[in-house]
């Protein structure tokens, strides 16, 4: 019964966890997921997901600590090194960056994915371009900043900005193309948006945002 109830606590966790980091909550799902890792210090990934919050919350060394442990611990795949590449990357870490992208990029098997991690390396290997990429990336979260207080016309200028600055800023692209549809009520707009943002990445998220934008362009055709 014992294991029983336990079994039980894991899943509700594991649920709560997974729920709240995908709606950003992201204080809240580590707290689950140093739940998890509390009773199951061996679990593979649980390492992984840790380093997601941190990584989400820009607290960098704590993530980096994680990624590499995972790492260490139970081998190279594809997405720890991936992931280790998106972290440097993000904490403007040119030439970590480069390095573990470098080592990621033969396992890549998505070719938007693969589009991205090349330009990225393709950036990290000229100073003056990685730059300009940083810069595109702090106009993103200003950009989200202003998302996230309904400033939608302010939001929507930096993220112009960002894809200028780094025409690989798929989340730009994305975040755009979401003004678009939900706050200009323009689906053609969009569906372009969003086209570009599908080239950089796998994402299903982003994937099912230009298929509901071309649903709605199909449907007010009608």
């Amino acid at each position: 019964m014992v294991n029983l109830f336990g079994f039980l606590f894991l899943r509700f966790w594991e649920r709560a966890a997974l729920n709240n980091f995908v709606l950003g909550r992201y204080a809240k799902a580590e707290e689950y997921f140093r739940k998890i890792r509390s009773v199951q210090p061996n679990k593979v990934g649980i390492g992984h997901n840790i380093g997601l919050v941190c990584l989400a919350q820009e607290r960098y060394e704590e993530a980096e600590k994680e990624f590499l442990g995972e790492l260490e611990r139970f081998g190279e795949t594809y997405i720890r090194l991936k992931t280790l590449g998106d972290l440097y990357y993000l904490w403007g870490k040119r030439v970590e960056c480069a390095r573990y992208y470098q080592r990621a990029l033969p396992e890549c098997e998505q070719e938007a994915d693969r589009k991205l991690i090349e330009k990225r390396i393709q950036y990290a290997a000229d100073p003056d371009s990685f730059e300009k990429a940083m810069k595109s990336y702090q106009a993103l979260k200003k950009g989200n900043a202003y998302m996230a207080e309904k400033r939608f016309e302010a939001a929507y200028e930096e993220f112009e900005r960002a894809v200028q600055l780094d025409p690989c800023n798929f989340q730009a692209w994305n975040n755009m193309g979401a003004v678009e549809l939900n706050y200009r009520k323009n689906p053609s707009r969009a569906v372009e948006l969003f086209q570009r943002a599908v080239e950089y990445t796998s994402l299903p998220a982003i994937h099912n945002n230009l298929k509901r934008a071309k649903a709605m362009l199909e449907k007010e055709k009608q």
